[in-house]
């Protein structure tokens, strides 16, 4: 059984760092903060179910997506990882914008009847483009490319379940982890996650440019499959 296992390990990092799960906590707070604990708490495995969702579509309509415009894996390879880049920018000179001493609390019935009413009105712009952006998009594409056998586009699989996993209890305990980082320690994480991604990206361009142009690439810095 052929598995690349360091595909699926590299894609987890890769989609971990994009995504940003402690980075977009202050996001999240900001759109849950006149909700209870509680109903945070449902809404944060509702919100992780629903990128979950959002991701493996991308994964397994990626590529027949590209294919209807006439778009070559070179070029999107170079071109995502200009985007992701940018992404990378962003975040390593990003600022949490919530302040917990803003919270409000509501009177709560039932928190996951609440949560499922309030999620349909954060899908957009939480679940997407905020956590999906283009940038998760590009990478779940690029990697979805790579994965060339069914056992390893389980393990890609398996990747996309734990990194929404982790999203999921990020968002779970994020007023924790707001009280333990503040806003100091959050600008730390999406620092170094947007550090992570600027060097993922520049893999993405030499990746690309090694397949318009090959020879002109040492190939033991290239992770393209053959």
């Amino acid at each position: 059984m052929n598995i690349d296992f360091s595909l699926a390990l590299n894609f987890f990092i890769a989609l971990l760092a994009i995504l940003n799960p402690i980075g977009n906590i202050p996001i999240f707070l900001e759109h849950v903060n006149t909700e209870t604990a509680e109903v945070q708490k449902n809404i944060a495995v509702l919100l992780a179910s629903a990128i979950f969702v959002i991701i493996l579509f991308f994964y397994f309509t990626g590529q027949p997506f590209l294919s209807l415009f006439g778009i070559t894996i070179p070029a999107f390879r170079i071109a995502g990882g200009i985007l992701i880049m940018t992404i990378g920018f962003r975040l390593l000179h990003g600022k949490p914008k919530f302040d917990p001493d803003g919270m409000e609390t509501t009177a709560e019935t039932n928190p996951f009847s609440i949560a499922t009413k309030r999620l349909s009105s954060i899908i957009v712009p939480v679940a997407t483009p905020i956590f999906v952006g283009p940038g998760a998009i590009t990478t779940v594409i690029l990697y979805s490319e790579r994965s060339k056998s069914p056992a390893t586009a389980a393990c890609m699989v398996l990747s996309i379940i734990a990194a929404c996993f982790l999203i999921g209890v990020a968002l779970y305990m994020s007023r924790w982890f707001f009280k333990i980082l503040k806003k100091n320690g959050m600008q730390i994480v999406s620092r170094t996650m947007g550090l992570i991604l600027c060097a993922i990206a520049v893999q993405f361009v030499i990746e690309g440019i090694a397949q318009l142009i090959p020879g002109v690439i040492n190939p033991d810095y290239l992770h393209i499959m053959k």
